[in-house]
């Protein structure tokens, strides 16, 4: 498997995961191949990036953070939660809740040391891929961190609903490609304000984990907002959420820019340790996520193109990679970037480069691929 943006000359290429749309459902299978109107009909509703099977890695196993039923299951009930909120009717707790506990227990089942995340939905809020990603991170850091179940039930309802005052918000200025006018941001902000009271009036929910939406957009020196509270008075859930839904947003794409680097991601939320995000947490968080997710393409030192095929529990930025090409590589080759510090990673690339291809084409059916070939010099 490999994770690539969509492009027109993926026609012919098959699907390694499946494509779900609003509210959860199914609109492309695995093993799909793609043709060129499937793939304007995904572009047109907003999918930038697909999963496709790759003979070069297909003894890959794919590393979800949570069990695809789980999340199939957390979209459906996401998808029942909006539309209530549109429609201002009273809303039931307790799917959410069950949602919530199947994702405690996959994390808690799940034996890797690290998770890997992907963003392959639409910017539509209404994939809620954001929503279960932010909802998973903190989860995951909070176990880190020693909280009791009780305390992570709370927090992953919080967690899991933190967006849902976008509900209030036009579609065309959450979706819009282009930078915001600073009216457009400012009725953005609202959406704290507007998912604290949501939260509290539609599921009865108490202002205690009603909090995750109204403070993960507060900051610890008061730059934040709604409210510009600072340290304490930002509240546990309201920190951890904040740092979950820095991390998730900027990693991926968004209508109005590209992804920022994993690693550039994590160098920000570290250098603001203390000054605008919980420290704790965020090492907490970065224990666990892994930011090379399995099928990432990477384009390396020395002019060297490789796939992320599995994870290094040693470092959670210097995955286990499969070089594809590059100087003298003539077979796929395994290399633990962990013991190649000079191998360094330059950019998420969105497919392989032409002259890959041509050298993937030479290669041709690679069978065994780890221990072989050559290895890229020091």
């Amino acid at each position: 498997m490999r994770v690539v943006a969509l492009h027109d000359k993926l026609a012919g290429e098959s699907l390694a995961m499946p494509v779900h749309g609003d509210g959860g459902r199914l609109m492309l299978a695995r093993g799909m191949k793609l043709t060129p109107v499937l793939i304007d009909v995904l572009r047109r509703r907003g999918y930038t990036r697909v999963a496709l099977e790759d003979s070069l890695t297909d003894d890959m196993e794919i590393d979800e953070s949570i069990q695809e039923e789980t999340r199939q299951m957390t979209i459906s009930v996401m998808d029942t939660v909006m539309k209530n909120i549109v429609r201002g009717t009273p809303g039931d707790v307790r799917p959410i809740k069950d949602a919530i506990d199947a994702i405690i227990a996959d994390l808690r089942d799940n034996p890797k040391a690290t998770i890997g995340l992907y963003s392959l939905c639409a910017f539509d809020e209404e994939t809620y891929t954001h929503s279960i990603n932010v909802c998973v991170l903190s989860l995951s850091a909070a176990g880190v961190l020693g909280w009791s179940v009780s305390q992570l039930k709370d927090l992953g309802l919080g967690a899991l609903l933190h967006d849902v005052g976008k509900v209030l918000i036009p579609k065309h200025i959450i979706n819009k490609p282009a930078l915001l006018t600073d009216e457009e941001y400012d009725l953005v902000k609202t959406h704290s304000m507007k998912g604290f009271e949501l939260l509290q009036q539609c599921y009865n929910i108490g202002p205690v984990i009603a909090h995750s939406a109204l403070d993960h957009h507060e900051r610890l020196d008061g730059s934040g907002y709604p409210r510009q509270v600072k340290g304490d008075s930002i509240t546990d859930f309201g920190r951890m959420v904040a740092v979950a839904d820095v991390y998730e947003a900027m990693t991926a794409d968004r209508p109005q820019r590209r992804a920022v680097l994993p690693e550039a991601v994590q160098a920000f939320l570290m250098e603001k340790r203390g000054t605008l995000f919980d420290g704790d947490m965020v090492e907490a968080m970065f224990k666990r996520v892994a930011l090379y997710p399995t099928g990432t393409i990477l384009s390396l030192w020395g002019g060297y193109v490789g796939v992320v095929v599995k994870q290094d529990p040693r470092a959670n930025h210097r995955p286990v990679v499969r070089i594809v090409s590059g100087p003298g590589i003539h077979r796929a080759t395994d290399i633990a970037l962990y013991e190649r510090p000079e191998m360094t990673i330059n950019m998420i690339l969105d497919d392989y480069p032409p002259e890959t291809r041509r050298l993937i084409s030479d290669m041709g059916d690679i069978a065994e691929t780890s221990g072989q070939g050559e290895t890229p010099s020091s």
